[in-house]
């Protein structure tokens, strides 16, 4: 007796079985292609071995293999049962039932069988079949040049519908998360006009379509009528989604400036590996398409991790995400490839390890953007705040204060007046001369804080430059000026300051202006108040000055 012919164990429908069958199958790998009949023949002569795997896994490019099964309904009533094959990409599975040596049904399906005309409209091999009492015999005949993986299951339609319920709440969050991430980053694109928005959207594009060929849900949904290219989705999809990412990574990362060479040298890599599958699609080799497909996805997966390590090496903040996105998406390309290359076992973790891997990493990457978008936009606001703000005193500086306070000279607001002060403190040179700059710096910051805790919430304040500070007080008439004025100098002149051990008094001048219906622009007001201002220092200094404003022909010139 041929030592294969050992019995493998056949399977009662009235168990349960919610692993995979693989120990319970027979191979037989086909050298010329065979019939049924034929294959049934060389089962009988016990021509097919024991499969030793719960799930079969021959690799890429195998040839095609017969799998024999023996099912035993021990009812005196027909039962219903469901083949399940749960791999997506496999060109033809047929399928044949023996009772009493003869075949009773046979079904085709796969992308040489028209897979999407199948009625149960699920991206997988699904056959569907009532067993008579008695021992029945069914024989499958699996062909693609594809990673030839079978795990097949044997469900009744309980079974069957959790399995589909399964697969339909996990892909759905998998495809909204990603579709709403997709349109998001696209959306701050457009707003933003970004590139690595705009990579980062395509690189999310690709992954989604990329799922859409490797679980079959593509051939239901976005290509139903196109089996060729179904077959040749998930290498092309695979070039495009490793090329999409090395474009987002050169741009994120900014390595045109940081590593200009290697920037080169990926955008060269984005060139050549799309040619090269070009050239496998024009030979019609879908074996040599799937092996660039899968050395790249393996070559893009280790090379983002080496980006993320020299980047962060160079500063790059943004960079930690990047890596540690890397890693998982490095993880879960090569547990999946390994288990479709056959090198470890295949299993629904295993097989789904790659869409884990790759979602993290999009997730983690849309953090990274974010993050580096708050990190640009808080350094711009410091910059317009330092562009804004006087060093030294870090109140608003001149051109800060025309943007505070020109939106709100209103025609109203005039109306009700406003009042402009003009501060100066007296001597400030002499006091740097003597007793040093210094000593100068802790006169203007000790004067700037006095005036900034005497103000009222509202009132806006600037240094005007050198040692001169400029006050906007909105609604606000010439006694209430010129009454804050006078607590200014008051104050002013009671700080105390002491240069080696001696003591120094500082004292300042004030001039005011409010206006009115002749005063109505801003840099007039401006012009006035400075005026008054000395007016005060020729007065004696330590003073305020508001009085009379000049005569209508001045401020007439003043308006022209």
């Amino acid at each position: 007796m041929n030592p294969n012919a050992v019995h493998a164990k056949e399977l009662y429908l009235s168990d349960k079985h919610n692993k995979p069958i693989g120990l319970s199958l027979k191979q037989y790998i086909e050298d010329e292609r065979l019939n049924a009949s034929q294959a049934y023949s060389l089962l009988q002569q016990g021509q097919f071995s024991p499969v030793s795997q719960h799930i079969s896994n021959y690799g890429i490019n195998a040839k095609p293999v017969w799998l024999s099964l023996t099912l035993i309904n021990n009812s005196q009533t027909e039962q219903e049962k469901t083949i399940h094959i749960d791999n997506y990409w496999l060109d033809e599975v047929s399928s044949f039932w023996f009772a009493d040596d003869h075949i009773i049904h046979f079904e085709h399906q796969g992308d040489l069988s028209l897979f999407y005309q199948q009625e149960s409209q699920q991206p997988s091999f699904n056959f569907n079949y009532r067993y008579p009492p008695g021992k029945t015999t069914v024989l499958i005949r699996v062909q693609t040049p594809d990673a030839m993986v079978i795990p097949v299951y044997l469900f009744d339609q309980q079974e069957m519908a959790k399995k589909n319920a399964f697969n339909a709440y996990s892909y759905g969050f998998l495809y909204g998360s990603i579709t709403a991430l997709l349109i998001y980053n696209f959306i701050l694109y457009v707003g933003l006009r970004l590139k690595s928005y705009l990579f980062y959207s395509l690189y999310l594009l690709n992954f989604l379509l990329l799922n859409f060929a490797y679980s079959g849900h593509g051939s239901l949904w976005l290509w139903p009528d196109s089996p060729i290219w179904q077959q040749w989705s998930i290498p092309i999809l695979m070039v495009s989604f490793c090329t999409s990412g090395i474009m987002f990574a050169c741009h994120f990362l900014r390595l045109k400036f940081q590593l200009p060479t290697l920037n080169k040298i990926l955008k060269s890599l984005c060139i050549i590996f799309p040619a090269l599958m070009l050239l496998a699609a024009v030979l019609q080799d879908r074996v040599l398409g799937l092996i660039f497909a899968f050395d790249l996805m393996l070559l893009f997966s280790g090379l983002m991790i080496v980006l993320g390590i020299l980047s962060l090496n160079f500063g790059n903040i943004s960079a930690r995400f990047f890596l540690i996105a890397s890693i998982s998406s490095m993880i879960g390309i090569a547990i999946t490839c390994l288990a479709v290359w056959a090198y470890i076992p295949f299993n629904q973790f295993t097989y789904r390890a790659a869409e884990l891997g790759v979602f993290i990493d999009v997730l983690l990457l849309a953090l990274a953007l974010t993050e580096r978008f708050r990190r640009v936009e808080n350094e711009k606001t410091i910059a317009e705040k330092m562009a804004n703000m006087d060093p030294l005193t870090r109140l608003n500086n001149r051109r800060a204060f025309y943007q505070l306070v020109e939106p709100q000279f209103t025609e109203r607001q005039v109306k009700k007046a406003a009042s402009i002060l003009m501060v100066d403190i007296d001597r400030f040179k002499s006091i740097n001369d003597t007793y040093g700059h210094n000593f100068g710096d802790e006169v203007l910051v000790k004067v700037a804080a006095l005036i900034r805790d005497t103000l009222r919430k509202n009132d806006i304040l600037a240094r005007w430059g050198g040692e001169e500070f400029i006050i906007f007080l909105p609604y606000t008439q010439e006694q209430e000026a010129s009454t804050l004025a006078t607590r200014l100098c008051e104050n002013i002149a009671k700080l105390s300051f002491t240069q080696s051990q001696q003591k120094v008094n500082v004292t300042a001048s004030i001039g005011i202006v409010t206006s009115c219906s002749a005063i109505n622009q801003l840099p007039m007001l401006i012009e006035i108040a400075d005026k008054h201002l000395y007016q005060a220092k020729r007065a004696g200094r330590n003073q305020i000055s508001a009085g009379t404003s000049p005569s209508k022909e001045r401020i007439d010139k003043l308006a022209t």
